[in-house]
């Protein structure tokens, strides 16, 4: 293309400097000493048992630390889907009931607000992570309650993601040098390059997803 300058793999310039720019971030995005020990203390979700035998999940501080926090203040979006279970604790246990949640944040790179969208179709704008946190919490309610007598305990599965598989096999093929629809004028070069930078970001700083379960102790419906 006229007027456009390459390097000798015929990757654009502005390419290159961005994979540098993104290699001295690597740097900056390593967690400090102690940081991973720290987190792991940190219990992001927990199942409490409540009144007529229903159960609250308490969101831990899953958007204020490691590498959740850092993906955030890059701009990219978390995806939060919270599933919690009723089983029937007997000597084959059997699942009784579900239950669905999910829920997504994002930071406004130029005002720092966070804005927090739940699958009620509800949104927040917030300014800082805790308070973040706490509007997804006050949007979580559990519906579940045992229907049948016996022995029953909750579990729950948590799942923190800013990519999907297919986002990871996009950036694998930019690593490689294929640009895919950015080459055959599909989308802006720049474009690709600026969403592959941000995906090698995540790659590093341990994501895409994070998975964390929860459990009740059984109790007993008369």
């Amino acid at each position: 293309m006229p007027g456009r300058r390459s390097g000798p793999a015929g990757r654009p310039e502005g390419g290159v400097a961005l994979v540098l720019v993104a290699v001295l971030l690597l740097l900056f995005a390593v967690p400090a000493p102690g940081e991973a020990r720290q987190t792991e203390s940190i219990r992001p979700i927990e199942l409490v048992l409540a009144g007529d035998d229903r159960v609250e999940a308490r969101l831990g501080p899953i958007l204020e630390s490691g590498g959740v926090a850092r993906s955030l203040e890059s701009g990219l979006p978390v995806r939060i889907r919270l599933v919690v279970e009723l089983w029937r604790d007997r000597f084959l246990d059997s699942q009784e009931d579900r239950f669905e949640w999910r829920a997504s944040v994002r930071q406004d790179p130029l005002s720092d607000r966070f804005i927090v969208e739940t699958g009620d179709g509800l949104e927040q704008d917030v300014f800082s992570a805790a308070a973040a946190r706490t509007a997804l919490q006050n949007s979580l309610e559990i519906p579940l309650a045992p229907s049948q007598s016996g022995n029953h305990y909750y579990l729950a599965r948590l799942e923190v993601e800013t990519l999907s598989l297919s986002d990871l096999e996009e950036l694998r093929r930019w690593l490689q040098g294929d640009l895919g629809p950015a080459v055959e004028g599909g989308t802006e070069v720049g474009g690709a390059v600026g969403r592959g930078l941000r995906r090698l970001l995540v790659r590093v700083l341990g994501l895409p997803v994070q998975r964390y379960e929860a459990r009740t102790r059984s109790f007993s419906v008369p």
